[in-house]
């Protein structure tokens, strides 16, 4: 070993204690606010003399906390672990307040402890926990590794989601990508569960209900419309695909973010030569977990039915001289500023390879836009079937 090698091996021992000293106090911060937020219930519905403090209650409490010198405590905050003992009912912490926090053992004599489960020391929780069954598998080892992952304000985020499915998809994203609480709020605020159109896929929703699983093909990966608010083109009136595609490459790790975990990007005006004619695709991605290339081809106008001829054309190539032999056949994406839906459906019918039209936003989409696109997209669907 050498001196550089030393301070390397030094360097990365120092980080990575850091990142489990992160993750501890993450996940102790966690414990304490559940707990916290779970008094707070158990007392609201139970407390012999609740009455006298009615509504101020949280003020009340924030208030004496302040006095005993206990700091992060505010009334705002008590009521965000209260949301969250509210949202996930579920968590069972099975030791004893010393061994959960590692104090000394004087804290096992209070009287909430030792906690067996949250049956056994908060019925109120355990009441609402029956009142509104969740998904099978959403149980309490799956809410234990929720509050070892995530961080609290993830946590806040995603109790804030009413609809079971909904919030169980967000988690499983959170998981499995890696997402900042921005970028969870971010995702929540472009509605990206209505927009992937899971209602449309019965086996997917089967999947994520009864497993927790969510279902990987083309249909579900990817996504109608696709929110670029982060290009910056609000406001501006006109654009052409040029801009656009220089903009989505110098943006290109949030471009990412919004086509979806495991895709890779591989180039862009990826060049296809037949007849000694050159042609160029606009982008060129590979999904991990679809195992295929995936083709972007961008349009600033309406969808018409010579792109999706253009786009199978791009994918016959690529199937026979780019693609693997042990990958997936590729998958084309149009993505336009507009389309009709039963224009599409014929333009694409019965064609060898899957294409996709989506539109662009250049804004995040209002929840009256997205749910009027998705109830006619359905419609549409189910009269095609």
């Amino acid at each position: 070993m050498d001196f550089e090698a030393l301070i390397t091996d030094i360097q990365r021992i120092h980080d990575a204690a850091l990142v489990g000293a992160s993750q501890a106090v993450s996940r102790l911060l966690n414990l304490r606010n559940w707990l916290t937020g779970a008094c707070i219930v158990q007392y609201e519905q139970h407390g012999d003399d609740r009455a006298a403090y009615g509504e101020r209650l949280l003020e009340r409490l924030a208030e004496q906390l302040s006095t005993s010198g206990r700091k992060g405590l505010s009334s705002r905050n008590l009521k965000n672990f209260r949301q969250v003992a509210l949202a996930y009912p579920g968590l069972e912490i099975r030791q004893t307040l010393s061994a959960v926090f590692g104090g000394p053992d004087r804290l096992d004599d209070l009287s909430l402890l030792p906690i067996r489960q949250t049956s056994a020391e908060f019925p109120a929780l355990e009441k609402g926990r029956e009142e509104t069954p969740d998904l099978p598998w959403r149980d309490a080892a799956w809410f234990g590794r929720l509050f070892s992952s995530l961080s609290f304000s993830h946590l806040l985020e995603l109790s804030r989601l009413d609809d079971p499915m909904k919030r169980a998809f967000y988690e499983l994203e959170c998981l499995k990508s890696g997402w900042s609480v921005r970028e969870l709020r971010r995702q929540r605020n472009s509605m990206l569960y209505e927009r992937i159109g899971l209602s449309k896929d019965k086996d997917a929703v089967l999947a994520l209900a009864r497993d927790g699983v969510l279902v990987e093909s083309p249909a579900t990966v990817l996504r109608d419309p696709y929110v670029l608010e982060f290009l910056g083109f609000e406001e501006r009136a006109t654009f052409t695909e040029s801009d656009l595609e220089q903009a989505l490459i110098d943006h290109l790790q949030q471009f990412i973010h919004e086509m979806g975990r495991d895709f890779c990007f591989v180039e862009r005006q990826h060049r296809i030569t037949v007849g000694g004619r050159h042609h160029y695709l606009d982008l060129l991605f590979y999904h991990r977990g679809l195992r295929c290339l995936v083709a972007i081809d961008l349009k600033i106008g309406v969808f018409t039915h010579e792109d999706a001829g253009q786009m199978n054309f791009y994918l016959n190539y690529l199937s026979e001289n780019l693609s693997r032999p042990d990958e997936g056949p590729p998958v084309g994406i149009l993505l336009c500023a507009d389309r009709d839906s039963e224009e599409v459906h014929y333009a694409t019918a019965g064609m060898d390879h899957a294409i996709f039209v989506s539109r662009y936003l250049v804004a995040l989409p209002s929840e009256e836009q997205l749910t009027r696109w998705l109830r006619e997209e359905r419609a549409l669907l189910e009269g095609h079937t």
